[in-house]
């Protein structure tokens, strides 16, 4: 690491996986927050190991520390201590974080926050077990809007299309 930074290395991997799916970190509105909280979720649900625990909150899953290191990394970059710059992930991780950039970016998407806690949400439910057909788009779509949500039928059954065709389901 260089002198003078205070990333450690779960700081410097979020960093290099955040880039390496052409995400921009940034956190500045709950959007912003939003997108990089379910983002770094796929991340590690396609096998990036970045070591974030997450639990299922207002938005679908969420992990606290995940939020402290987003703020400790901005931190740092905002004070020219990119402990990032010099350090690579693994080839494996690389090649992962370039298939999903294609998953993480708005494409057609008006609203990439809402895209991807639907992804996110859908994908926890099912390997979490939180469902009891997890090939149920119905079912699903009724446990999401028992927690708020206004995801329909077709929301979820795009949404296990695209996870399944990204090699996440």
């Amino acid at each position: 690491m260089s002198e003078g930074g205070s990333m450690d290395r779960q700081q410097i991997a979020l960093k290099l996986a955040a880039d390496g799916v052409a995400l921009d970190f940034k956190i500045d509105s709950f959007r912003d927050r939003l997108i990089l909280q379910k983002a770094m979720y796929l991340v590690q649900a396609a096998g990036v190991h970045l070591g974030y625990h997450y639990q299922w909150y207002l938005h679908g899953p969420y992990s606290p520390a995940l939020t402290r290191d987003e703020y400790a990394v901005v931190a740092d970059c905002a004070r020219g201590l990119d402990d990032s710059k010099g350090w690579r992930l693994d080839e494996q991780s690389r090649r992962r974080l370039e298939d999903l950039r294609v998953l993480l970016k708005p494409r057609k998407r008006p609203d990439l926050a809402r895209e991807l806690e639907l992804l996110a949400s859908v994908h926890f439910l099912i390997t979490h077990q939180q469902v009891a057909k997890p090939d149920d788009d119905q079912q699903i779509a009724d446990v999401l809007r028992r927690f708020g949500k206004n995801f329909q039928r077709e929301d979820v059954k795009s949404a296990r299309r695209e996870l399944s065709e990204h090699g996440l389901l």
